[in-house]
């Protein structure tokens, strides 16, 4: 029988080392795995969610709406959906209030300014209102893409407030404008993160759908 010299046999692994080993490849991709499943189901990875300045034109209180362009303004259909999420970004918050404003197709706000929704005529409120998210801690609205507002990247307003929560004001942008030079000429919120650049694609029916998820943080 052929004997192979000791040195050409292949030294053995300690059982320990090699668990340890295969422990952790296996936790490495089951982190991939988690990875991928988290943008295939367009899970926010990046969180807390970044705050920015909420602009001139806030205006509180305003109606539940699935549908916020309640006057009829002309422009590209759009819809925007998403999640809230509290905590550690996996836990879905109910009853969370998110409300959403931005400007028309010409780069105009209706009102171009900010207060009560008691301190203007009802006919001047348009693109705007406010979702409760589901049991999911989903929400949703229909409405028109905006224009540019300025020098202004492409935007939507966002205020989003949960129990136990900081309340949330941001702003999100069109990923098809980033690293664009209309980026370089907003000096607004720089640097912005990764999951408030929103991705949005044409549906069957012409409508402009993306999705937009949020973290909040919690109360210390």
């Amino acid at each position: 029988m052929l004997r192979l010299p000791a040195t050409a046999l292949p030294r053995p692994v300690p059982y320990s080392a090699a668990r340890r080993r295969v422990l952790g490849t296996l936790a490495l991709s089951a982190l991939a795995a988690g990875i991928s499943r988290a943008y295939a189901q367009g899970s926010s990875l990046c969180g807390p969610t970044a705050p920015t300045t909420a602009g001139p034109f806030y205006v509180s209180g305003t109606p539940l709406l699935a549908d916020i362009n309640r006057l009829g303004a002309p422009g590209t259909p759009m819809r925007v959906r998403g999640t809230v999420f509290g905590g550690d970004g996996t836990q879905p918050l109910a009853t969370a209030i998110v409300e959403l404003w931005h400007c028309d197709a010409e780069g105009h706000y209706h009102p171009a300014d900010q207060g009560g929704m008691a301190d203007f005529p009802d006919d001047a409120i348009n693109l705007r209102g406010t979702a409760v998210s589901d049991a999911q801690g989903e929400y949703r609205f229909d409405s028109i893409v905006p224009g540019h507002y300025g020098n202004r990247r492409r935007h939507l307003h966002w205020r989003i407030s949960a129990p136990g929560h900081r309340t949330l004001v941001t702003q999100s942008y069109w990923r098809e404008e980033r690293h664009t030079a209309r980026e370089s000429r907003d000096f607004v919120d720089r640097n912005t993160e990764d999951c408030r650049w929103v991705a949005f694609a044409r549906g069957t029916d012409g409508t402009m759908e993306g999705r937009f998820d949020v973290v909040l943080e919690p109360l210390a």
